[in-house]
């Protein structure tokens, strides 16, 4: 049997179910290598250069099922691309979606094209810069996307397959800031997006995109093709004192709903998406770039009910980027005001596929209080309760009410940037009435523009959340700012180098309030059922305290101002 023409794949990170645990999602994010350690340390003697554990990995980030190497669930975004194109000409056996421990079965002479998924394949995504301390360390993210492209590349030279490897996905832009990786992974061409990493949505136009790959077409740049058509740029990196080269592919138009296809095959997590865009316009995000459109609730079941029916899936995740804007019309809501009815509705239709569970990605805290109505209703809908928790992850960005209103205020609408201590509380609040869980991300360094009052913000913020609201249940993680979105010209923040004394005090106090409220109160209510949700709570319980004391012994270290910070955290904000 000979080989297909397309092999689709992504790295261990992104073929992992985590065991049902939403939180461990994240766990790719966790530095798995120190190449800077000290080799006569005591940590180097029991673990060498791992930090965390690979062990550890292993029995959270656990393998995905395949069958006979074809993966059985994968990352939505590669199910939309596999659906693409075997709506636009291309056979089954042409076509695979390859479990990345058995990529070389499918790569041979016929192979013409393989694509790798990529999230986060340099380790630069907000929540991996802020644990690997700026990319000091490696991340498994980093570690096994490097591995994926070592094996593709050995599996291309062994079999003499000229199959052209393209990464895609919203991670891409990584490769502009390290495009020695380029040459060293053997990568024909980069598909980015239009502003800021956005990343294509190219399941519209699938098999237009890999026959242009296989026949060529992206061979030199080519400035006079249409708008709406795929171009070719040629980059030039210099590292060194050295020339280096990339094709990044740039496409500049978008598919309309109808153009949009099903997805064929079980997505992970079973994961669908609802809508696409925001519209709410932070300057530090990309998604918001994306213009508005919603899916229809039967478009939605139709592919619930193909993770229900060939993956067994008993919950759904319902992907946006903010759910609390889907049906909304920006042309008559003006504030931002929610559109209960299209919610209810669609929420209705979700529940009607007879998952047990379901819970959004992503929404805003001013769009969850906007209607006093919508949260209520749509918890009765869920059937949320105590022992059916819905998660949801909410943008908390920063307490200072100078940087919200000068990058996010249109987050806050229909409310003013001067409410938003208010917005941040009532939020809470009304989510937990319900029993919504917000898990918030928080931004460090944002446009390297935060002052250490606009840090002191922040954690006065988070404490007076947990004196007014000692029974809240929310976690809080604070990221590095990461330049995307309107603020793609900026520079990082490297946490690693240029974190204040203040900006120590945050990092602290997140991490305290989640090991102190999240870990000890609250984790065991969310998440998959079962043994792995005691066992991973035990876990965490018994490490969640090792970070507190890492950036103790870190401000004892650094300097005095940082240790005094430390200290103020504790004895006041506790």
């Amino acid at each position: 049997m000979g080989h297909p023409k397309i092999v689709l794949t992504a790295d261990r990170t992104l073929m992992s179910p985590y065991r049902g645990l939403s939180l461990a999602t994240f766990f790719g994010c966790a530095p798995a290598l120190d190449p800077h350690r000290d080799k006569n340390s005591f940590w180097y003697k029991i673990l060498k250069n791992q930090v965390t554990p690979k062990v550890l990995f292993d029995f959270i980030c656990n393998w995905s099922p395949d069958i006979d190497g074809v993966a059985k669930y994968a990352p939505y975004g590669l199910r939309k691309l596999e659906a693409g194109l075997l709506r636009d000409g291309f056979s089954r056996q042409d076509v695979v979606v390859a479990h990345p421990n058995h990529i070389e079965k499918f790569i041979g002479p016929e192979t013409q094209v393989i694509g790798t998924y990529e999230m986060d394949p340099l380790g630069m995504g907000p929540v991996t810069m802020t644990f690997t301390y700026g990319r000091k360390q490696t991340s498994y993210d980093e570690f096994y996307n490097a591995e994926l492209h070592r094996r593709i590349k050995a599996a291309k030279a062994r079999t003499g397959s000229k199959a052209k490897v393209i990464s895609g996905a919203s991670g891409t832009w990584q490769y502009n800031y390290d495009p020695e990786k380029i040459e060293e992974f053997g990568i024909y061409a980069i598909l980015e997006g239009e502003l800021g990493g956005i990343a294509p949505e190219i399941d519209g136009h699938a098999g237009r995109f890999f026959n242009y790959l296989i026949n060529g077409d992206f061979e030199n740049m080519d400035p006079f093709r249409k708008r709406s058509d795929f171009k070719v740029n040629i980059k030039e990196f210099e590292r060194n004192g050295k020339k280096l080269h990339g094709r990044f592919v740039n496409f500049w138009d978008r598919p309309e709903l109808e153009e949009i296809p099903d997805i064929v095959e079980p997505s992970m997590h079973g994961m669908v998406e609802v809508m696409r865009g925001c519209g709410r316009g932070c300057k530090f995000c990309d998604v918001t770039l994306r213009s508005l459109r919603y899916y229809s609730p039967e478009k939605v079941k139709k592919e619930i009910e193909v993770n229900i029916k060939k993956g067994g899936s008993k919950s759904a995740w319902i992907h946006s980027d903010d759910i609390f804007v889907y049906g909304m019309d920006p042309r008559t809501a003006k504030g931002m005001e929610p559109n209960r009815e299209a919610l209810e509705e669609l929420f209705t239709a979700i529940m009607s596929t007879g998952v047990e569970h379901t819970n959004p990605t992503h929404g805003t805290l001013a769009g969850a209080i906007a209607d006093e109505k919508l949260i209520p209703n749509l918890s009765k809908i869920m059937k949320a309760s105590p022992d059916n928790m819905i998660g949801i992850q909410a943008g908390f960005e920063t307490g200072s009410l100078r940087l919200i209103g000068k990058y996010a205020d249109r987050k806050l609408a229909p409310y003013d940037p001067s409410e938003w201590h208010w917005v941040v509380k009532e939020g809470v609040k009304t989510l937990n009435q319900d029993y919504w869980i917000p898990a918030f991300t928080l931004i460090m360094g944002l446009d390297n523009d935060e002052t250490p009052e606009d840090s002191w913000e922040t954690i006065q913020l988070l404490s007076e959340l947990e004196r007014e609201q000692p029974d809240s249940m929310f976690t809080a993680t604070a990221l590095t700012f990461v330049p995307i979105g309107l603020l793609e010209k900026s520079d990082f923040f490297h946490i690693g180098n240029e974190m204040t004394p203040a900006q120590l005090g945050v990092l602290y106090k997140t991490w305290q309030h989640n090991f102190k409220y999240g870990i000890q109160k609250f984790m065991t209510k969310t998440g998959s059922k079962g043994p792995q949700r005691y066992f991973f709570n035990a876990i965490a319980r018994s490490l969640g305290g090792v970070p507190l004391g890492a950036m103790e012994k870190y401000a004892r270290r650094k300097s005095k101002e940082h240790e005094k910070v430390i200290e103020t955290v504790k004895a006041k904000y506790w």
